[in-house]
């Protein structure tokens, strides 16, 4: 299953425009200027060790790992208690959030505000997602509390969690930075609240005023620091212009603007950190693929990625690492002389770039 990411954030905040040079979708005609469905796409994670060890291993197929964006539509000023609920109900199964916060001036598409400020900006998505908890906290309350007086344990453990989580979120404290205990999360496992979500703020920026643009990311970057979440800046223009080139020109065309890797790149890197994953390999004539873990994985979950029979089945896992591959020549052979390719059993955790082969028997 594909990580999903849901794109949020302000009107008019460069969102959709982000989304299509992400995805490199161009824009929708289906979609642009709808204010009731999100636009959907599902993005290969690019990674070049695929490719080599698909052309060393003459691969028939290649599957990268995938990550979905749904690109939600902004949340604009005098919508409806009903309209913003609605919006936000598509992007419940989210695994995390990327916030897009307006960092840059454009004369014919003012700031829905007013005046730019991108913490303004943050608090004010984040107060709908406050209000659409508490009332999921108030409902659960007013049901569970007739149990609890009569004297159910149970009932009274979850009230108990629920007073205090309605009392978090009315201090308008998103429930991510709530220090949740195991057994609390047991008891409300079956509740979903949109504030608990892991979140990326993504600074959208202009290439041609960088000075205000660096003062306003500089704001982003401490208000995120304060809640642990992670920063990534983006230039909006710069994304759409790359989109469209081939290929092979593309990192000349960031090298122009002095950047090392794209936004897509970027904001990867931060989802996997945020979302605290990883990557391993396979790879042989059949497919080379690459698979998607929490890190600190054990080898027979791992395993159960790619079918559940082999993690049913687990005997041990033959694991070399990539790095070590390519420093032996892509060469086998030699990575088995030299004593790299490792045989592994059940409490062996994988880690990022290890090209596995695990034996099984059902």
């Amino acid at each position: 299953m594909a990580l999903l990411a849901g794109i949020v954030g302000l009107s008019q905040s460069g969102k959709t425009t982000i989304f299509n040079a992400l995805t490199y979708s161009g824009t929708s005609p289906e979609f642009k200027g709808s204010s009731k469905h999100p636009n959907i796409a599902t993005i290969p994670i690019p990674d070049e060790r695929l490719s080599d060890l698909a052309t060393h291993f003459k691969s028939k197929k290649l599957t990268p790992a995938t990550l979905e964006f749904i690109d939600l539509p902004g949340l604009r000023k005098g919508a409806t208690a009903e309209e913003t609920r609605s919006l936000l109900s598509q992007v419940k199964n989210a695994d995390l959030f990327i916030n897009v916060v307006r960092c840059f001036e454009n004369e014919s598409s003012p700031h829905p505000e007013g005046s730019l400020d991108p913490v303004r900006d943050i608090k004010i998505f984040d107060f709908e997602l406050f209000f659409a908890d508490l009332s999921t906290v108030e409902k659960r309350i007013e049901r569970i509390s007739k149990l609890a007086k009569s004297g159910d344990e149970k009932a009274k453990a979850v009230l108990k969690i629920l007073q205090s989580l309605k009392s978090f979120v009315e201090a308008e404290k998103p429930l991510r930075l709530y220090k949740f205990k195991e057994d609390e999360l047991k008891l409300i496992s079956d509740m979903e609240f949109l504030s608990i979500k892991p979140v990326i703020y993504v600074a959208n920026l202009s290439e041609t005023d960088s000075e205000l643009s660096e003062k306003l990311f500089s704001e982003v970057e401490n208000y995120a620091k304060n809640e642990g979440a992670r920063v990534a800046r983006i230039y909006g223009k710069v994304e759409s212009e790359l989109a469209e080139l081939p290929l092979d020109e593309r990192k000349e065309f960031l090298s122009s603007y002095g950047l090392k890797d794209s936004g897509l790149e970027r904001l990867l890197k931060a989802t996997f950190d945020q979302l605290d994953l990883m990557t391993f390999l396979t790879a042989g004539e059949k497919e080379t693929r690459a698979w998607t873990i929490k890190k600190g994985t054990k080898a027979p979950e791992a395993a159960g990625k790619i079918h559940s029979d082999i993690e049913r089945g687990f005997i041990r896992v033959e694991v070399y690492t990539y790095d070590d591959w390519v420093n032996c020549g892509r060469d086998e052979k030699k990575v088995k002389e030299k004593g790299l390719l490792r045989v592994e059993g059940k409490e062996y955790i994988i880690q990022e770039g290890d090209i596995c082969l695990f034996r099984f028997n059902v």
